[in-house]
């Protein structure tokens, strides 16, 4: 049986910078945490209208045009290009954040600090998890679940888990707490 959870907490604002995958990739994604959810793991992020993606940076809620602009732009720089989420992982935060792990390969890296440039030239603050040297690349499942069910979530990954292997095919720009697509651009 499915729980879906309402903490009542105030979610923060902001922007985010998102990578996001071919349809294959995003539908397996999704076909492992609705797996979890039949299994009792409790629906949040899945009800926040939330498509599957890597974000490359998470900034205040203003500016937001500079950001698309920025983004577009950076964009055109960019290839698509193959990823393997290959592991699950949790931040040990009160959050209890859930979440795929990609291989970070040279050509994400990369990008990611090539990316975090522009952004610290055109003085566009960012938090510092996703700063590089401290960022973790990762595809968010789930967020705020309670103990026990982090702890399910995690036995039966262990369990049922495949290695999902696809290819990065946009960037985009989101506002949230609601989920608000701004913009996205194929890569």
């Amino acid at each position: 049986m499915e729980k879906m959870v309402n903490h009542n907490r105030s979610f923060p604002e902001g922007l985010a910078v998102e990578f996001y995958f071919d349809q294959e990739t995003e539908e397996k994604v999704f076909a492992f945490r609705e797996a979890l959810y039949r299994q009792g793991i409790s629906r949040i992020q899945g009800l926040l209208n939330d498509k599957p993606h890597i974000s490359l940076g998470v900034l205040p809620k203003n500016n937001s045009e500079k950001l698309i602009k920025l983004t577009e732009e950076f964009s055109q720089s960019i290839d698509s290009f193959q990823i393997q989420l290959n592991a699950v992982g949790v931040f040990p935060t009160p959050e209890n954040v859930f979440f795929l792990i990609p291989i970070p390969n040279r050509k994400l890296l990369s990008i990611h600090a090539r990316f975090h440039r522009l952004l610290k030239k055109e003085r566009l603050p960012v938090s510092d998890y996703y700063l590089p040297g401290k960022w973790v690349p990762h595809c968010t499942l789930e967020f705020n679940l309670p103990d026990e069910d982090l702890s399910r979530a995690i036995l039966l990954s262990k369990a049922q888990f495949k290695p999902i292997t696809g290819t990065i095919k946009q960037i985009g720009v989101v506002a949230f707490r609601p989920i608000e697509y701004l913009a996205h651009f194929d890569l």
